[in-house]
């Protein structure tokens, strides 16, 4: 188990709908929080803001070294970036496909690798991968690759860093009003319904980062509130 407070915490992708939420929920429970996102300005209540793209080798180094500096080491990471595109395959243009993989698998999974063996024993690192890993829609299959690789590789990077005592849990909410799905990288959204609020979404995980989880599938959402 993690305690929250008084937890040492890096959220990136801070400034998106989710991300804003989650770091809401730790500075409540009593967190100290460094924030992460390319917007030069994080949210309140932060220790403090470090623009960066987590696509960039250079920006996540940058970041996490900041955040160490900052708090003095780090307990808990959460993992809210990413970008989304809606479209067939064929009609997916290269550069789109290279940054959605950049951003949604090669950015989150180097940068798991990059902080992992900076956390003590009782560390937890959560990543968002979302609950098309589960259940891809058509459309979706740049997008859904990419979370379902990286689904699987902090699945494996769990197991090698569990004797560590490193923590890592794969979150896989079902559809949430961040406002992601209507500022695609490229397409456009089918028609989702209303979804979780970011709020529900952020308590459960923080919940989880206090308790044993290691997987949220999408039904371990259905009680948040």
């Amino acid at each position: 188990m993690t305690a929250i407070a008084p937890s040492r915490a890096l959220v990136l992708g801070a400034t998106g709908g989710l991300g804003r939420a989650v770091v809401a929920e730790l500075v409540a429970a009593g967190s100290q929080v460094v924030t992460s996102a390319r917007s030069l300005h994080g949210p309140e209540g932060a220790v403090a803001h470090v623009a960066g793209d987590i696509a960039v080798a250079d920006d996540r180094e940058r970041v996490v070294d900041a955040a160490i500096e900052s708090l003095g080491g780090l307990d808990v990471v959460v993992i809210a970036s990413g970008v989304v595109g809606f479209g067939a395959l064929e009609l997916t243009r290269s550069d789109d496909l290279d940054r959605l993989i950049a951003v949604d698998l090669t950015g989150p999974l180097a940068l798991c690798a990059l902080v992992a063996p900076m956390m003590d024993e009782g560390g937890v690192i959560v990543v968002l991968t979302g609950a098309v890993v589960d259940t891809p829609m058509l459309g979706t299959g740049a997008y859904a690759a990419a979370k379902a690789g990286l689904s699987v590789g902090i699945g494996v990077m769990a197991r090698e860093w569990r004797r560590r005592g490193v923590r890592i849990i794969d979150a896989r909410p079902p559809h949430t009003e961040t406002g992601l799905s209507e500022r695609p990288l490229f397409g456009q959204a089918p028609r989702l319904g209303s979804g979780l609020t970011p709020e529900q979404v952020a308590n459960r995980i923080v919940t989880a980062v206090a308790g044993d989880e290691t997987v949220l599938a999408p039904d371990a959402f259905s009680g948040a509130t």
